[in-house]
Parts: C-alpha cells; sequence; structure tokens
C-alpha cells in the first residue's frame, strides 16, 4: 500500500464514514461469528465510529507507519482496548469482539483496492489481539474483584461466646482483605471488652499466608500499646513464627494453639468463665 493510496482510502473512510457505520450494523447483527448475541450493535455504534474515525488518520500516514504499537496506530489500539474491556464488563464473549473488529474489516476492505485490503487485514488482525488481551485481563480483575468481596464478606468474625471474639481465615485473601478482616475482628474485640482475639488460620491456603504479614502489620498498628492478648490457632510454622515476631515487635502478648477449641478454652479463662472438665 503507498503512500498515495492509503491517502485516498483515508479519504474515502472519512467521506463514507456514515455509510461504513450503517453497513457494519447490518454485518455485526448477522456475523455467523457471534454464537450467543449476547450484545447489540447500538451499544457499541459509538465506539465504532471512533474506531472509523481513528482508522482513517492512520491510514492516512502511509502503509510504512501502520504497525503494531506505532504512533499512528496508538489511538486505534486504545479504542480496541477499551472496548474488550467493555465487552468483558457486559458479560459478551470474544466472539463477539472479533465479529465486531472483523466484521468492519470487510465493510471498510470493501471500499479498498486488493494491496489496500491486504494491509487493512493484518492491522485488524493485531487490533482484535488488543481487544482479545484486554477483554481477558478486565475479566480476570473483575473475577478478582468479585472472590475479594465475597471472601471479604462471607469470612466468619464472630464471638464464639461473649468477650470471645474470633477470625476465622479462609482461602485466599488479600492483604487489603487481611487487614480489613483483622480490623473488624479488633473492633469486635475492643466493643466487647475482651482479652483475647483468635485468629485461626485452620482454612488459610497458601497464597493467604504469604498475603498475612501486611494484613497482620496493619492490624498491629492499630492494636499497639493494647492489652489484648492475640491467639493464633492452627498456623502452620512459618506463619506462626512472623506472627510471633512481629507480635513482639510491637509489645502485644502473643500465643499459638495447636487446635481452634484450645485457644477457644483460653479466651474463655481469660475472660472469666470457669472451665469444668468433666471425664
Amino acid at each position: 500500500m503507498t503512500e498515495a493510496t492509503t491517502t485516498g482510502l483515508a479519504a474515502v473512510i472519512r467521506e463514507r464514514s456514515s455509510e461504513i457505520l450503517a453497513s457494519w450494523i447490518v454485518h455485526f447483527e448477522r456475523s455467523a461469528l457471534r454464537f450467543r448475541r449476547t450484545t447489540k450493535a447500538a451499544t457499541h455504534t459509538s465506539q465504532v465510529a471512533n474506531l472509523v474515525e481513528a482508522l482513517s488518520v492512520a491510514v492516512s500516514s502511509g502503509s510504512h507507519e501502520l504497525k503494531p504499537g506505532g504512533n499512528v496506530t496508538r489511538e486505534l489500539e486504545r479504542n480496541a482496548a477499551f472496548l474488550g474491556a467493555q465487552f468483558a464488563s457486559e458479560g459478551a464473549t470474544g466472539f463477539d469482539i472479533a465479529a465486531l473488529l472483523f466484521e468492519l474489516r470487510d465493510v471498510v476492505a470493501a471500499l479498498a483496492n486488493r494491496e489496500d485490503a491486504a494491509a487493512l487485514t493484518s492491522l485488524f488482525e493485531w487490533l482484535t489481539t488488543v481487544a482479545l488481551d484486554a477483554f481477558a485481563a478486565s475479566g480476570m480483575q473483575s473475577l478478582r474483584e468479585r472472590q475479594t468481596e465475597q471472601l471479604e464478606g462471607g469470612t466468619p468474625v464472630i464471638e464464639v461466646l461473649p468477650k470471645v471474639p474470633a477470625v476465622l481465615l479462609v482461602g485466599a485473601p488479600t492483604a487489603a482483605t487481611l487487614d480489613s478482616l483483622l480490623s473488624r475482628a479488633w473492633m469486635l474485640a475492643v466493643s466487647t471488652g475482651a482479652p483475647c482475639l483468635i485468629i485461626d488460620c485452620a482454612g488459610l491456603a497458601e497464597l493467604g499466608e504469604k498475603n498475612f504479614d501486611s494484613g497482620y502489620r496493619a492490624f498491629l498498628e492499630q492494636a499497639v500499646g493494647s492489652a489484648l492478648q492475640v491467639l493464633l490457632s492452627n498456623a502452620r510454622r512459618p506463619l506462626r513464627e512472623r506472627a510471633e515476631a512481629l507480635s513482639g515487635e510491637r509489645a502485644l502478648s502473643f500465643q499459638h494453639f495447636d487446635r481452634f477449641d484450645s485457644a477457644v478454652a483460653h479466651a474463655l479463662e481469660r475472660a472469666g468463665y470457669l472451665l469444668v472438665r468433666r471425664s
């Protein structure tokens, strides 16, 4: 594709942008690539219009500039990435993204000569890759956020008995989630006047253990100077040793128990309960 031909194609795209958009709507709605058809063309008309405008600018610079990551394709790539993220938020599929871009490519290519059409094919393949990458990244981020929200809301922060608060860590919470959970547990301990706080790690996954230190440090900043005793239960040795060291640095009383019921029994005694053992 020579600079002369690309400049001519750019003019055609600008002059016939409304026609291109109308033709794309028809082709997209009928596209065989769309298996589930979870979105409508009207939802993305403005974004496609922006793509057409950016395409006319990029094409006018000549074929030697139409390279992935190049200056003239940057706006096209941004638009493609935005489309991918938007499709992910709508619960659409990668097939819809491919249909959107491939159908637009075919509509524009129909206005170009053979050499121009070949260059457009290469360009749109790259834009589809960018859009699908953004689609996948946005979907994963959304999944992580939902999991974090569910984990934070579903992790038990309870009073086993009056003045015996406990947080039962499960799964693989992030450092921020651990900070939030331990803050809730700390507020429960303060509001009930509890002498101990039980942090049970029986359900904590390996990734959660790696994130524990950051969340625990933030908790200790709140609890520094407090008479509260931290009772860690069911923690593996590396985690237990790190928690004990961090607690010692803040002069906070710390004790570990291999079993949750042993930690509860200790907390009950500290809270003034009389335990009677029966054989």
